[in-house]
C-alpha cells in the first residue's frame, strides 16, 4: 500500500514539474518568506531599479537619459541579468525601489500613481516574480521599498471623489522635530496620506500582504516612518507579522538620536537605517577626522533592542556618494569605512556602486547609472570582495558577540567572538603611522591578519604595535 501511495504522489510531482516548468528543488524549496529570516549574517544590497541595467529595451519609453530626472531604462529583467554578479559580491539580499505604477518622472519609485499595479517601466508583475524567483535559487533575500507616506504630487486619488478624507489638508513642514507636523505635514510637498482614517489604514494593510502574497518577497523598506504615527506602524506590523512571522521590516527614520529610533522598534519594526553610526562613519573616516564621534555612536548601542538587525551604511540615494564626500586619500577612506561595516554586528546596507567607488553628489547626482565598465578592472572592488568573504566565512561575524576596547582619538579597536575564534579589529583612521596598545582582555596567543597572514601575538594581555596610514587589520586567533 505505502509503495502504491509513493507511486502514486511520484507520478503527480513529475506531472506538476512539467506543466509548471519547476524543478523538484523548485517544489520543496518555496520561496516564500515564511522561510526566510534574516539576521547580521546578511549583506544587503540596495539598488535604484531604474539606474542599475536596462535588460528589456521594450519598456524605454520616456527614457532620457541625459535627464537626471528621468527614466534611465533600468528593469527588472536587468536586475535578473546581474543576479550572478551580486551574488559574487557576497550578497545575502536585495532591496530595491519602490515597485508601484508611478507618476511622470516618477523614476526613483517614490511618487505612487497606483498602489495596486507594478511600474510597467520597471516590467510586468511576472517579471517582478521572476526576479524574486530567480534570486531566491541564489539564495538572496529580496526587499521591496514601501511608501505609506505620502503619493504623487498628482495623484488621482486627490481628485477621482472615490478618497475624500484619504489626505491631510496641504501643509509644509517648517519643524521637523514637530511629530504633529512630520506626520501631517506634506513633506516635500507630496500628498499625505492620513493614517488615521480607517479606510486609508486598512487599504494599506491590506495592499502590503498583497504584495507579499503575490511576489514572495521577504521583507519591506519602510520609508519616511518619522512622518507616519506610531499607531500605524503598530498595527501594520502585527498584522503582516502575523501571517508572515519572519517578515523583515527595515525603517528609514532620518535622526541621529538612538533613543528616538528605538522608539519605531516598540512598533514591531526589525530593523532600523542606523543614521547615527551614519553620522559616526561620516565624521570618522575622511581628511582630518576623529574617531570620537564614531565611538560615541558605538556606546549608544545597546540603546537598542536587537541592533543586531539594524541597517548599517556608508552612503545611499538620499546622501552624497562617500567618495564625494571626501576631499582627498578617497579609495584610503572607502577601504576604512568599508571594512568597519563589515566588521560591526549589524547588517550592511551597501548602495549599487559602492563597491567600485562611484562617485555622485547630492540627489539625483547620487543616483548615477551603474558604471558597469568600472567592474572588469576595479581594485576597490577586489578589496570588497575580499572583505566580504572573511565576513561570510568566519563564523564570530555571525555572533551577537562585541566589545570596544582600546581607543583614542586617532584609532579604534573591538573584539568579535564566538566559540570557535576571537576576532579583533584595529583602524587607524589617520594619514600617518601610528603607534597603539590593544587591550586584549587577557586573551593572549598567536593572531593573523585575515588581510596579509601577517601574524602578530598578545603577551600580558597587550598587542602592541605601529600602524600604518590608514591601515586596518582583521585579526582572528583560534579559542
Amino acid at each position: 500500500m505505502k509503495k502504491k501511495l509513493f507511486c502514486i504522489l511520484l507520478s503527480f510531482l513529475i506531472l506538476f514539474s512539467s506543466l509548471t516548468g519547476c524543478s523538484f528543488k523548485d517544489i520543496f524549496n518555496s520561496s516564500s518568506s515564511k522561510n526566510r529570516t534574516f539576521s547580521n549574517k546578511d549583506i544587503i544590497y540596495f539598488i535604484m531599479t531604474d539606474r542599475f541595467c536596462d535588460g528589456d529595451t521594450s519598456n524605454d519609453y520616456d527614457v532620457d537619459k541625459n535627464d537626471p530626472l528621468s527614466y534611465h531604462g533600468g528593469d527588472f529583467k536587468g536586475i535578473i541579468s546581474k543576479l550572478d554578479y551580486i551574488k559574487s559580491l557576497g550578497t545575502t539580499a536585495i532591496w530595491i525601489t519602490p515597485v508601484v505604477e508611478n507618476e511622470d518622472k516618477g523614476y526613483h519609485g517614490y511618487w505612487a500613481k497606483d498602489f495596486t499595479k507594478v511600474d510597467p517601466h520597471l516590467g510586468s508583475m511576472d517579471d517582478l516574480k521572476n526576479l524574486v524567483k530567480e534570486a531566491h535559487k541564489r539564495d538572496i533575500k529580496v526587499i521591496i521599498d514601501y511608501v505609506v507616506n505620502h503619493t504623487g504630487p498628482n495623484s488621482p486619488y486627490l481628485t477621482d471623489g472615490k478618497h475624500e478624507g484619504w489626505f491631510h489638508p496641504k501643509m509644509e513642514i517648517s519643524n521637523y522635530d514637530d511629530p504633529t507636523e512630520c506626520e501631517n505635514g506634506w513633506l516635500a510637498g507630496l500628498p499625505d496620506l492620513n493614517q488615521e482614517n480607517p479606510k486609508v489604514k486598512e487599504f494599506l494593510i491590506n495592499n502590503a500582504l498583497w504584495w507579499i502574497k503575490e511576489t514572495g518577497i521577504d521583507g519591506m523598506r519602510l520609508d519616511t516612518v518619522k512622518h507616519v504615527p506610531k499607531s500605524f506602524w503598530s498595527e501594520f506590523t502585527k498584522a503582516i507579522k502575523e501571517k508572515y512571522p519572519n517578515f523583515y521590516f527595515l525603517g528609514e527614520v532620518w535622526s541621529g538620536n538612538p533613543t528616538y529610533l528605538e522608539q519605531y522598534k516598540e512598533c514591531g519594526i526589525d530593523g532600523l537605517i542606523d543614521y547615527p553610526l551614519y553620522y559616526g562613519i561620516k565624521s570618522t573616516f575622511k581628511p582630518l577626522g576623529l574617531s570620537d564621534g564614531l565611538i560615541s555612536a558605538i556606546q549608544q548601542r545597546d540603546t537598542y533592542t536587537k541592533p543586531e538587525l539594524n541597517g548599517i551604511f556608508i552612503d545611499n540615494h538620499d546622501n552624497k556618494r562617500f567618495v564625494t564626500d571626501v576631499s582627498e586619500n578617497k579609495e584610503d577612506y572607502l577601504k576604512l569605512a568599508l571594512s568597519f561595516i563589515m566588521t560591526y554586528p549589524s547588517i550592511p546596507v551597501v548602495y549599487y556602486g559602492t563597491e567600485i567607488a562611484m562617485e555622485g553628489d547630492s540627489d539625483p547626482d547620487n543616483r548615477r547609472d551603474m558604471q558597469w565598465d568600472k567592474t572588469s578592472n576595479s581594485n576597490i572592488l577586489n578589496f570588497y570582495k575580499k572583505l566580504t568573504e572573511i565576513r561570510n566565512s568566519n563564523s564570530a561575524f555571525a555572533s551577537n558577540n562585541f566589545k570596544l576596547l582600546s581607543y583614542d582619538s586617532n584609532f579604534i579597536s573591538y573584539s568579535r567572538w564566538d566559540d570557535k575564534s576571537t576576532i579583533i579589529v584595529v583602524i587607524n583612521v589617520q594619514d600617518t603611522n601610528y603607534k597603539v596598545l590593544v587591550d586584549t582582555q587577557q586573551n593572549d596567543g598567536e593572531y593573523t591578519d585575515l588581510l596579509t597572514n601577517k601574524t602578530y601575538k598578545s603577551e600580558n594581555g597587550k598587542l602592541n604595535f605601529e600602524l600604518k596610514p590608514f591601515e586596518f587589520l582583521i585579526l582572528k586567533k583560534a579559542n
